[in-house]
């Protein structure tokens, strides 16, 4: 033996594949919530990716491992942050639930939704307006099929005959505006702090007006 010190080099561990994607989509999940807490602060054009990478944690380079670029990032977040889950869950797990129940659970988890993402919203607000052609990936990938989830719900509801008589599609995208303008107004305008309100009766009131009407079953009877 000599007196120089022996290096004794030990392989890297394999990772396995499902750790691996783990750990992908966390970090993927960590940079997309702090790019969504810095463009609602300073706005998306006035962020730069370094401050974006800095916010999560991890080199400017490293941010391109998980995005192309700072426009790929935002549309990921608007797909990820999106109602999209809520209207899958509608489709999938309310299959044995009545049609009145399953918009109620849709308006509650849209609103509650909304209430998380807050700050989402916010950004939304102020960055869509000066963004829309660059957001064309995300009206296709998003808001289309959302729209034609809850049109092909309704239809396996109320029959084709129903769907003949009325556009579904616009029955699902007056769904979706009645909660945002209800959400825009009440909690991001703060029109909930002149006029309050509780979550249940803001729901409930929703979901009863899409389906029934304001004046309701009694109304349409009435002389």
């Amino acid at each position: 033996m000599t007196d120089q010190s022996v290096i004794i080099k030990t392989p890297m561990p394999k990772i396995a594949a499902t750790a691996r994607d783990a750990f992908y989509d966390t970090r993927r999940t960590e940079i997309a919530e702090a790019a969504v807490r810095l463009w609602a602060e300073r706005g998306f054009d006035a962020t730069s990716v370094a401050q974006v990478a800095e916010a999560a944690g991890i080199s400017k380079g490293s941010f391109y491992l998980y995005f192309a670029s700072k426009q790929a990032l935002l549309e990921a977040v608007l797909q990820r942050y999106s109602l999209l889950p809520s209207i899958h869950r509608l489709a999938e797990n309310l299959a044995d639930a009545t049609l009145e129940e399953a918009v109620d659970a849709f308006v509650r988890q849209a609103w509650r939704h909304l209430s998380e993402h807050r700050d989402l919203v916010l950004l939304a607000l102020r960055e869509l307006p000066t963004h829309v052609d660059q957001l064309q990936g995300v009206l296709e990938r998003v808001f289309v099929p959302g729209n034609k989830l809850i049109a092909d719900y309704l239809e396996s509801r109320l029959g084709e005959a129903r769907a003949r008589e009325i556009s579904l599609i616009v029955a699902g995208r007056g769904l979706i505006g009645m909660i945002l303008m209800m959400f825009l107004s009440h909690s991001i305008l703060d029109a909930g702090r002149f006029l309050p309100l509780g979550e249940d009766q803001i729901v409930s009131t929703i979901a009863q007006v899409f389906l029934h009407g304001v004046a309701g079953a009694k109304g349409s009877t009435a002389g």
